[in-house]
């Protein structure tokens, strides 16, 4: 604890000196008591620091006197300037009156000036505008007079006074006389156009024009002087030009559609068509154009003769090349002596152009030049066009050809036609009088050895003498269920095509040779022949294709050899190309909509084409179109994998009606089963009468089989999808099997003898046994489906887990179902 005095200590000298107290006397209390004391010790410090003052100020004394005498002085001063600043003032009041006068004076002076000044321009201006308008009723009174060049003179000076006098530039005057003026120019303009229209008159509907030959200030010269003056020649010039080409040269360029055209008299006085058209060739056109140009050389003055060469004559030439050279082209080589002429003709045109000195000529010379290039376009042209033709213009009518094949086969091939009971492909079997001959069926033997093929289109790439793989009907391979390529079988080994789903491919003509590691027999060479129906288009079109190969041949021998197109006979080869690919660009849409089974004949029409150009090909060695071969197969493969893809899709779509087959002993699922079924087999049946007279026998059987195989497969996989079929399920579901193997008459030969006859199904429809075998599991007991896979060769269609899962879906829980299951999994398999 502090003591009073301590604290009171450190207020006073942190009041009178600005100390702080110390770190001990911070935190003390201030004692109420102490408060008197404080103060009184404060009041003691104040009296002290006053007498401190007053010490000081005794001893710091100085002369206040004479500091106030002078700041009276500094007064009284003060006071003077004020009197005066009040006078300079009152004299400054006093002057103003007069200033105001003599400013007033100034103003009335320059004003006074100013009117002098504007009064003196007036009349200036006043007399300028008297002289213009002196000289606009010169002006016009020289135009009325007919003196167009002193009109045109007094104009120009007219202008030049508008634009140098700046006066009244902006003034109500201005206006008038530049309106005054632009109408003075419009009444010579329209002056001098009457003029020229006088001295060259083109009658557009008289198709006539006639030229005025006069001198002096009325002469043709002059009136183009004074255009040029007022400078509207080029525009005139053009105009007139423009009509010339209107009222004389279009009528004698553009024939009409029955190839007459207006004749042309040419006299000192004029040009004049004749005003019905007649029948008029390419030399007499050029003729009349070369008179009419003649005409205007001689009796147009330089100033526009000069200007026909850069506007006028490129007019006129490309209107002779769209309007009678370029149909003049031939599209046959019996033509090409008349062609020859009429280049002649041109060349002589441009000679004589050349020699009057004009330009202009150079797109008649140029098409010269490229006569070739411009016949073979040309042929190219009516070659599509052609095609687009025979498109249009066919009425469907069909035909039947024949394929004819030759095959080489072996004596065990042979013993298996003898035993054959058909044959497909309506074969006739020529002999070789050479040789033995036997007779191999292109699509009937034994299941080890042929498998119905088809060309998939991806087989186009590969050559024709590549042998192809040939699948057993007895293999449970997928890939091999489908159909393989047909080939000739000359390489030692066999390669296997990649194949594309059933509905895509598209049927073969050539039949497999041998299988591998088959010693090679005797062999002997037999005919296959084959009918099915085409239309009236590949003769069409190869006579079209044809037709170029002959002209390149005979554009190269006499008479044609100096022909200047001669030289294009080459380029003549590569329109069957661009033939074969308008084919296939514009006949989708044809056989679409004028043909039924349209995409079919368009399957038949390309092969079948594909073949004639393949014997044009060997016929005159035209290796360049074998890709052009290839690829019409394959279009014509394309068409039929899109013909396939639908009609799959249509029997799939109304198979699905049966809604898998679930319920289908009940009703109403009943009779929808029934209806779907039953609507799959009519279409199946009603495309097979709509194909029947389209396609060959072999290539139908093909197409219906790999329907029915889609329509088996499905099939199929809907029962097996089924988890529990009842009795009366089963019993319904093989009446719905039945109805679909009714299908199997299709595939019956036509034989001598109907009893004898044994369908050929299995052989078409790839999954055709494994859906007989499912009837016969669906309509078999427990021990008969045991025994068919323990004894029979139902491990050949169906796998274990396959038997399995119907068994458990048509058997209940016993067992005896388990025992028989338990056999079937141990039963060793191949």
């Amino acid at each position: 604890m502090s003591s009073e005095n301590e604290v009171c200590q450190a207020v006073l000298g942190f009041v009178s000196e600005g100390a702080y107290p110390e770190e001990k006397l911070v935190a003390a209390e201030f004692p109420a008591t102490a408060l008197a004391k404080e103060l009184e010790l404060i009041a003691q410090a104040r009296e002290q620091v006053e007498n401190e003052i007053s010490s000081l100020s005794r001893e710091n004394t100085f002369d206040a006197d004479e500091w106030i005498v002078q700041a009276k002085q500094l007064h009284a001063d003060i006071e003077r300037s004020r009197v005066t600043a009040r006078e300079i003032v009152e004299q400054h009041e006093q002057t103003d009156p007069i200033q105001s006068k003599v400013e007033d004076a100034s103003a009335k002076l320059e004003l006074i000036e100013t009117e002098i000044a504007f009064n003196e321009a007036v009349a200036g201006t006043l007399e300028v505008v008297q002289r213009l308008c002196q000289q606009l009723e010169a002006s016009r009174a020289s135009l009325a007079s007919g003196n167009i060049t002193a009109a045109i003179e007094q104009l120009e000076a007219i202008q030049a006074a508008l634009g140098d006098n700046t006066f009244f530039a902006n003034t109500n005057v201005m206006s008038i006389l530049t309106i005054e003026g632009s109408r003075l120019r419009e009444e010579i303009e329209e002056a001098v156009r009457q003029r020229w229209s006088q001295q060259l008159n083109v009658d557009r509907q008289k198709g006539e024009l006639r030229i005025e030959k006069a001198q002096g200030p009325d002469s043709l010269e002059s009136t183009i002087l004074s255009l040029e003056q007022l400078g509207t020649f080029m525009a005139v010039n053009e105009k007139f030009q423009q009509d010339l080409i209107t009222a004389i040269i279009d009528p004698i360029l553009r024939p009409r559609r029955d190839g007459n055209s207006r004749a042309v008299t040419v006299t000192e006085a004029g040009i004049h068509l004749d005003s019905e058209s007649s029948k008029a060739a390419v030399a007499e056109t050029l003729d009349r154009i070369t008179r009419v140009l003649d005409y205007l050389r001689q009796n147009l003055p330089s100033s526009i003769s000069d200007t026909i060469p850069q506007s006028f004559l490129p007019a006129v030439a490309s209107k002779t090349i769209s309007g009678w050279l370029s149909p003049a082209i031939p599209t046959d080589l019996s033509g090409l002596d008349k062609f020859e002429e009429t280049l002649e003709l041109v060349l002589q045109l441009t000679n004589t152009i050349e020699s009057w000195g004009w330009s202009g000529h150079e797109e008649l010379s140029g098409w010269v030049n490229q006569a070739g290039r411009l016949w073979l376009a040309r042929r190219r042209v009516d070659s599509l066009d052609r095609v687009r033709k025979v498109l249009a213009a066919s009425t469907g009518s069909t035909k039947q050809v024949e394929r004819v094949e030759k095959e080489t086969v072996t004596q065990a091939d042979e013993a298996l036609l003898e035993n054959a009971n058909t044959d497909d492909w309506d074969a006739e079997w020529d002999d070789d009088k050479e040789e033995p001959t036997t007779g191999k069926s292109a699509t009937h033997a034994e299941e080890d050895e042929e498998d119905v093929s088809a060309w998939g289109l991806d087989d186009d790439a590969q050559d024709d003498t590549k042998p192809q793989a040939t699948a057993s009907t007895n293999d449970d391979d997928d890939a091999d269920d489908a159909d393989d390529a047909w080939g000739w079988g000359e390489d030692e080994e066999d390669s296997k095509d990649e194949q594309n789903d059933q509905s895509h491919t598209t049927p073969s003509s050539k039949p497999t040779k041998e299988k591998n590691n088959v010693l090679p027999l005797a062999e002997k060479e037999v005919v296959l022949r084959e009918v099915y129906t085409v239309t009236d288009i590949p003769e069409s079109v190869l006579r079209i294709v044809q037709q170029q190969i002959t002209d390149s041949k005979d554009i190269s021998q006499s008479p044609h050899t100096t022909s200047r197109v001669a030289s294009s006979g080459p380029g003549l080869l590569a329109l069957p190309t661009l033939i074969l690919a308008m084919f296939k660009a514009t006949s989708s849409s044809f056989y679409s909509l004028k043909l039924n089974s349209g995409q079919m004949y368009l399957y038949n029409d390309s092969l079948y084409l594909a073949g004639q150009v393949r014997e044009l090909i060997e016929e005159h060695d035209l290796s360049r179109l074998s890709s052009d071969v290839e690829s019409l197969e394959k279009f014509g493969k394309l068409a039929y994998s899109k013909e396939m893809q639908t009609q799959s899709t249509i029997v799939t779509d109304l198979l699905d009606g049966a809604q898998g087959f679930g319920q289908c002993s009940e009703q109403p699922y009943r009779t929808e089963c029934q209806n779907a079924v039953s609507a799959a087999v009519d279409r199946i049946r009603d495309v097979y009468k709509e194909w029947q007279p389209i396609l060959s026998h072999s290539a139908l059987l093909q197409s219906i089989g790999s329907l029915i195989s889609t329509m088996t497969s499905k099939f199929i996989i809907d029962v097996e999808d089924l988890g529990d079929i009842s009795e009366d399920q089963s019993k319904q579901l093989v009446q719905f099997c039945d109805q679909v193997s009714k299908l199997e008459d299709l595939f019956t030969p036509e034989t001598t003898s109907d009893a004898d006859a044994v369908p050929v199904t299995a052989v078409y429809v790839p999954n055709w046994l494994r859906f007989q075998y499912l009837i016969n599991i669906l309509e078999s007991s427990l021990a008969d489906i045991k025994f068919l896979w323990l004894e029979g060769e139902l491990g050949l269609e169906f796998s274990m887990e396959e038997v399995v899962d119907l068994i458990e879906a048509l058997f209940a829980e016993s067992d005896y179902r388990r025992r028989a299951i338990s056999e079937i999994r141990r039963a060793p398999r191949g």
